[in-house]
Protein backbone atom coordinates (compact mmCIF):
# COMPACT_ATOMS: atom_id res chain seq x y z
CA UNK A 1 0.00 0.00 0.00
CA UNK A 2 1.20 3.48 -0.62
CA UNK A 3 1.65 6.60 1.26
CA UNK A 4 -1.68 7.17 2.22
CA UNK A 5 -3.80 4.36 2.50
CA UNK A 6 -7.34 4.23 3.53
CA UNK A 7 -8.09 1.72 6.79
CA UNK A 8 -11.40 1.46 7.17
CA UNK A 9 -10.49 1.04 11.43
CA UNK A 10 -9.41 3.93 10.93
CA UNK A 11 -12.70 6.01 9.58
CA UNK A 12 -14.70 3.95 11.84
CA UNK A 13 -12.19 5.59 14.71
CA UNK A 14 -12.35 8.89 13.27
CA UNK A 15 -16.15 8.81 12.60
CA UNK A 16 -16.36 7.53 16.63
CA UNK A 17 -14.09 10.40 17.38
CA UNK A 18 -16.05 13.02 15.67
CA UNK A 19 -19.30 11.63 17.36
CA UNK A 20 -17.92 11.09 20.40
CA UNK A 21 -16.75 15.12 20.18
CA UNK A 22 -19.91 16.43 18.69
CA UNK A 23 -21.99 14.71 21.96
CA UNK A 24 -19.41 16.30 24.24
CA UNK A 25 -19.56 19.76 22.50
CA UNK A 26 -23.35 19.48 22.51
CA UNK A 27 -23.37 18.57 26.13
CA UNK A 28 -21.26 21.08 27.57
CA UNK A 29 -20.87 23.90 25.25
CA UNK A 30 -23.94 24.34 22.76
CA UNK A 31 -26.56 23.01 25.61
CA UNK A 32 -25.11 25.87 27.93
CA UNK A 33 -25.48 28.65 24.92
CA UNK A 34 -28.92 27.53 23.95
CA UNK A 35 -30.24 28.15 27.27
CA UNK A 36 -28.42 31.26 27.60
CA UNK A 37 -29.62 32.29 23.74
CA UNK A 38 -33.49 31.17 25.15
CA UNK A 39 -32.72 33.33 28.06
CA UNK A 40 -32.19 36.18 26.08
CA UNK A 41 -34.90 35.71 23.55
CA UNK A 42 -36.96 35.15 26.77
CA UNK A 43 -35.91 38.47 28.11
CA UNK A 44 -36.36 40.19 24.79
CA UNK A 45 -40.14 39.09 24.42
CA UNK A 46 -40.50 40.44 27.96
CA UNK A 47 -39.12 43.62 27.56
CA UNK A 48 -40.75 43.92 24.28
CA UNK A 49 -44.54 43.39 26.11
CA UNK A 50 -43.33 46.12 29.01
CA UNK A 51 -42.22 48.18 26.40
CA UNK A 52 -45.82 47.67 24.55
CA UNK A 53 -47.43 47.89 27.83
CA UNK A 54 -45.53 51.00 28.68
CA UNK A 55 -46.33 52.04 25.08
CA UNK A 56 -50.39 51.79 25.33
CA UNK A 57 -50.16 53.48 29.00
CA UNK A 58 -48.60 56.31 27.93
CA UNK A 59 -50.94 56.55 24.72
CA UNK A 60 -53.85 56.33 27.26
CA UNK A 61 -52.11 59.36 29.82
CA UNK A 62 -51.77 61.07 26.45
CA UNK A 63 -55.38 60.91 25.45
CA UNK A 64 -56.51 61.49 29.30
CA UNK A 65 -53.72 65.09 28.99
CA UNK A 66 -55.79 65.63 25.69
CA UNK A 67 -58.95 65.31 27.31
CA UNK A 68 -57.98 67.43 30.72
CA UNK A 69 -56.49 70.61 27.96
CA UNK A 70 -59.81 70.14 25.76
CA UNK A 71 -61.69 70.66 29.28
CA UNK A 72 -59.46 73.35 30.43
CA UNK A 73 -59.77 75.23 27.02
CA UNK A 74 -63.50 75.00 27.08
CA UNK A 75 -63.63 76.05 30.58
CA UNK A 76 -61.36 79.22 29.76
CA UNK A 77 -63.42 79.74 26.47
CA UNK A 78 -66.56 79.91 29.17
CA UNK A 79 -64.59 82.13 31.64
CA UNK A 80 -63.65 84.37 29.25
CA UNK A 81 -67.43 84.66 27.34
CA UNK A 82 -69.02 85.36 30.82
CA UNK A 83 -66.31 87.75 31.68
CA UNK A 84 -66.90 89.39 28.26
CA UNK A 85 -70.89 89.22 29.06
CA UNK A 86 -70.47 90.52 32.48
CA UNK A 87 -67.88 93.70 31.23
CA UNK A 88 -70.76 94.72 28.56
CA UNK A 89 -73.39 94.54 30.80
CA UNK A 90 -70.87 96.48 33.07
CA UNK A 91 -70.16 99.14 30.02
CA UNK A 92 -74.24 99.33 29.09
CA UNK A 93 -74.98 99.96 32.83
CA UNK A 94 -71.98 102.75 33.01
CA UNK A 95 -73.20 104.09 29.90
CA UNK A 96 -77.13 104.06 30.74
CA UNK A 97 -75.92 105.82 33.97
CA UNK A 98 -73.63 108.42 32.24
CA UNK A 99 -76.51 109.34 29.75
CA UNK A 100 -78.98 109.82 33.07
CA UNK A 101 -76.44 111.93 34.41
CA UNK A 102 -76.21 113.78 31.55
CA UNK A 103 -80.03 114.12 31.26
CA UNK A 104 -80.38 115.27 34.78
CA UNK A 105 -77.60 118.04 33.96
CA UNK A 106 -79.08 119.12 31.39
CA UNK A 107 -82.65 119.27 32.46
CA UNK A 108 -81.07 120.93 35.49
CA UNK A 109 -78.81 123.75 33.36
CA UNK A 110 -82.25 124.33 31.72
CA UNK A 111 -83.92 124.84 34.73
CA UNK A 112 -81.12 127.15 35.58
CA UNK A 113 -81.21 128.92 32.24
CA UNK A 114 -85.03 129.46 32.48
CA UNK A 115 -84.60 130.94 36.28
CA UNK A 116 -82.03 133.43 35.29
CA UNK A 117 -84.41 134.25 32.48
CA UNK A 118 -87.24 134.82 34.76
CA UNK A 119 -84.81 137.00 37.20
CA UNK A 120 -83.43 139.07 34.30
CA UNK A 121 -87.31 139.60 32.94
CA UNK A 122 -88.42 140.41 36.50
CA UNK A 123 -85.13 142.97 36.71
CA UNK A 124 -86.14 144.60 33.70
CA UNK A 125 -89.83 144.75 34.33
CA UNK A 126 -88.81 145.98 37.85
CA UNK A 127 -86.66 148.78 36.10
CA UNK A 128 -89.11 149.33 33.46
CA UNK A 129 -91.88 150.27 36.19
CA UNK A 130 -89.44 152.09 38.59
CA UNK A 131 -88.61 154.41 35.06
CA UNK A 132 -92.41 154.55 34.44
CA UNK A 133 -92.46 155.65 38.10
CA UNK A 134 -90.06 158.41 37.90
CA UNK A 135 -91.56 159.48 34.44
CA UNK A 136 -95.21 159.66 36.35
CA UNK A 137 -94.00 161.71 39.63
CA UNK A 138 -92.28 164.09 37.25
CA UNK A 139 -95.42 164.31 34.90
CA UNK A 140 -97.35 164.99 37.93
CA UNK A 141 -94.80 167.61 39.38
CA UNK A 142 -94.32 169.43 36.22
CA UNK A 143 -97.46 169.73 34.72
CA UNK A 144 -96.88 172.74 32.47
CA UNK A 145 -97.82 171.35 28.77
CA UNK A 146 -97.60 169.20 26.45
CA UNK A 147 -94.27 169.91 25.64
CA UNK A 148 -92.97 169.46 28.69
CA UNK A 149 -94.79 165.82 28.66
CA UNK A 150 -93.70 165.27 24.96
CA UNK A 151 -90.25 166.17 26.50
CA UNK A 152 -90.10 164.10 29.63
CA UNK A 153 -91.88 161.22 27.22
CA UNK A 154 -89.10 161.16 24.93
CA UNK A 155 -86.45 161.80 28.09
CA UNK A 156 -88.05 158.69 29.26
CA UNK A 157 -88.06 156.37 26.37
CA UNK A 158 -84.43 157.23 25.87
CA UNK A 159 -83.55 156.40 29.18
CA UNK A 160 -85.64 152.55 28.72
CA UNK A 161 -84.07 152.49 25.90
CA UNK A 162 -80.32 152.77 26.98
CA UNK A 163 -81.56 150.40 30.61
CA UNK A 164 -82.88 147.53 27.94
CA UNK A 165 -79.90 147.81 25.96
CA UNK A 166 -77.84 146.56 28.79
Amino acid sequence: MGIVSIHPVSIVITIANVLILFFILKRFLFAPVDKILEERAHRIVENKERAEKAAEEADELKRKYDEKVAEIEQAEKTRLSEANKKAAEEYDRIINDANKRADQIIEDAGRKAEMEAAVRDAEQERKIAEIVSVAARKLAANSNGAETDSSLIEEFLSKAGEDNGD
